[in-house]
């Protein structure tokens, strides 16, 4: 596993424990959590970053349709909460989300 990479997770997020993708930001000194961000398709806190299918790099987020990752805090993931490898930001849809989210 890698910054900027997603993986989808099964941790509750906002009321729902169903699994979800999640994008990684941070691996804390903590033993065994990862620092996520997650991603849905709505935006519930009013500020997120959106991830359009239309995007030249979007194939690489290996996610299903436009998305929006929320990051208005990291939040620890216990690494058992892993299902599996989805896909990552990478190009200028990396650059954009880094410049937006100051990371």
């Amino acid at each position: 596993m890698d910054i900027f990479e997603i993986h989808l997770m099964q941790h509750p997020w906002n009321g729902c424990d169903d699994p979800r993708p999640w994008l990684i930001v941070d691996f804390p000194d903590s033993d065994n959590v990862i620092g996520c961000f997650p991603i849905s398709s709505e935006c519930y806190s009013g500020n997120c970053f959106y991830v359009a299918e239309t995007h030249q790099d979007f194939a690489a987020t290996g996610l299903d349709h436009s998305s929006n990752i929320t990051d208005t805090h990291i939040i620890g993931v216990p690494g058992n909460s892993v299902i599996k490898f989805v896909g990552e930001l990478n190009g200028d849809l990396l650059r954009e989300f880094r410049a937006y989210s100051g990371l």
